[in-house]
């Protein structure tokens, strides 16, 4: 009899958000059995237990702080492990040989102004030069984080293997008009809506959308208000800035369960989706799923990830931007169309779907 796999998983980071959603979705929709596979768990057992987990997976505490230098150590049962799983580059270095490192994007790379701590960027260089020449593998979620990977830092493109982020169908499913007016009453949103969804740093380019709007209210282009959320009750100078100076156009919403983003994407008008930078892009899917129609930035791995799906626009490209926001405005039919395509896109982005490229990630 084979003996089995003991696969280990850093799930520190279950309730971080785009990590934590991809996190909670590889253990919920997990492609391997118990009798394949010893599963091991790594993080705050007690938040883990809240989560659906794979049966028989063995749970360690372990609360090492994400940049800390107690995680660069580990946990000392992944010392009997045949594949350490960290879904983020925040590894441990004793067992960086035997370990399958996630990389999302380079982000904090690219974009200095967000990142500008000396120390961060030095780390950040430190550890992308260890995990190049000593992980056991490197994973990315597109292909576009996959070629930054190998333009930016040199890494061998056949180290890199793509698993794709997904989209829970059940979740963003089709909800009641009852249940959307409701929410709309909860929230005291209007029948008509832009959305935005995204923290403000600078790669998310909210500011580009503000200067645009702002533009097109005062020039009575269109009167259609504009819904963020996202910002986890944090919000900037900026953002207060343009809430204040057009407080009948500007709603910011507070942090919102991620059991209602299909309620929220369903009782808008259209997704606005205006990053300069993307590793994968789940506002854009789950809109998509949720029967939203998306305007998107034509940047890094959003083309990749919605295809024909979307509308697009230059984001650095105020007319363009303007001419395809009214344009959709303006054009109800093109908006119904987009959702169709959008629904019939996400559905090929179900978990259980995409996650089986982790059986060859494994080599099982």
């Amino acid at each position: 009899m084979a003996k089995k796999l003991k696969i280990g998983f850093d799930a520190r980071m279950i309730e971080h958000s785009g990590i934590g959603v991809r996190i909670q979705h590889i253990l919920e929709f997990w492609p391997f059995s118990s009798t394949d596979i010893e599963l091991h768990l790594f993080g705050d057992v007690q938040i883990l237990k809240n989560y659906s987990l794979p049966h028989n997976c063995i749970l360690h505490s372990y609360r090492a702080k994400v940049y800390s230098i107690r995680e660069l150590f580990g946990h000392w049962k992944m010392i009997d492990l045949d594949i350490l799983d960290v879904p983020h580059f925040n590894v441990a270095l004793p067992f960086l040989r035997k370990t399958i490192v996630t990389v999302h994007d380079l982000i904090p790379f690219h974009f200095k102004e967000a990142h500008s701590s000396l120390f961060k960027r030095v780390y950040l260089q430190v550890i992308f030069f260890l995990i190049k020449n000593f992980s056991k593998q490197i994973q990315t979620v597109s292909e576009f984080t996959k070629n930054d990977l190998v333009s930016t830092f040199f890494f061998s493109p056949e180290r890199i293997q793509t698993v794709y982020n997904g989209i829970s169908l059940d979740l963003f499913s089709a909800k009641s008009d009852a249940l959307i007016q409701n929410f709309r009453k909860q929230y005291n949103l209007p029948e008509t809506f832009l959305l935005l969804v995204g923290i403000d740093k600078p790669h998310k380019n909210l500011p580009f959308v503000f200067l645009n709007l702002e533009e097109l209210w005062l020039s009575q282009k269109t009167k259609i208000p504009i819904v963020i959320a996202g910002t986890n009750g944090k919000i900037s100078p900026s953002l207060q800035k343009f809430r204040e100076s057009f407080p009948d156009f500007v709603i910011i919403l507070p942090r919102i369960p991620y059991s209602d983003l299909s309620t929220l994407y369903q009782s808008a008008t259209l997704l606005v989706y205006p990053s300069l930078w993307e590793g994968f892009g789940f506002p854009g899917l789950e809109a998509q799923a949720s029967g939203l129609p998306v305007l998107a930035s034509n940047r890094s791995a959003l083309p990749e990830v919605l295809k024909s799906s979307a509308a697009y626009f230059d984001p650095e490209n105020s007319e363009n931007f303007q001419k395809e926001l009214l344009s959709l405005l303006g054009n109800e039919k093109k908006r119904r169309d987009l959702a169709i395509s959008g629904k019939k896109n996400a559905k090929d982005w179900a978990w259980s779907r995409v996650l089986q490229d982790y059986r060859s990630l494994y080599n099982i």
